[in-house]
């Protein structure tokens, strides 16, 4: 599934060490799911919007990248 690869490259790369604006530039911007630009959804927490009407949500205290 698309959505799944696109968490799976950027939980890798989070892994790997590459910032945020790195995974955006790198990975998600392009990435035929995402549908819009990150949205500051909280104090923390970056939302991406998908096709599927899912989002790419970025945990930027845990570094972590979840579908939501």
């Amino acid at each position: 599934m698309p959505t799944t690869d696109l968490l799976q490259r950027c939980t890798a790369a989070a892994l790997n060490g590459a910032d945020f604006p790195t995974i955006w530039h790198d990975i998600i911007k392009g990435h035929p799911v995402v549908v819009g630009v990150p949205v500051q959804a909280d104090l923390n927490r970056l939302e991406i919007p998908l096709l599927n009407h899912q989002r790419l949500v970025f945990d930027s205290v845990a570094k972590e990248f979840r579908i939501a």
